[in-house]
């Protein structure tokens, strides 16, 4: 039984037609994209409470959010509490004191 020979020309043609689908696929392939809330609509079902005492809002990590008052204090909240514009303020996780 005598094998099918591949010539060069036959090869050209397959590597043509996979670079042509590497190619096609990668310029029509749909990325997908996530886009931030433009327009708050002001109805929320959680509000967390946060002092103005605690400072200003620093950033968030491990730890939760973190907030560093005037006085170089920095308190994180790691669990906010769901609740509405009058719950009391949410616990603090974690408080670093400044002397």
């Amino acid at each position: 039984m005598r094998r099918p020979r591949i010539t060069a020309s036959q090869l050209c043609l397959l590597l043509v037609g996979g670079i042509a689908g590497v190619v096609f696929t990668g310029v029509y392939k749909t990325h997908s994209t996530v886009h931030a809330q433009e327009v708050f609509s002001g109805i929320s079902n959680c509000i967390t409470v946060v002092p103005k005492s605690w400072g200003e809002f620093k950033g968030g990590s491990a730890y939760g959010l973190a907030f560093q008052d005037q006085d170089g204090n920095v308190r994180f909240v790691l669990h906010p509490a769901c609740g509405s514009a009058n719950s009391p303020a949410a616990p603090i996780d974690l408080e670093i004191r400044r002397r």
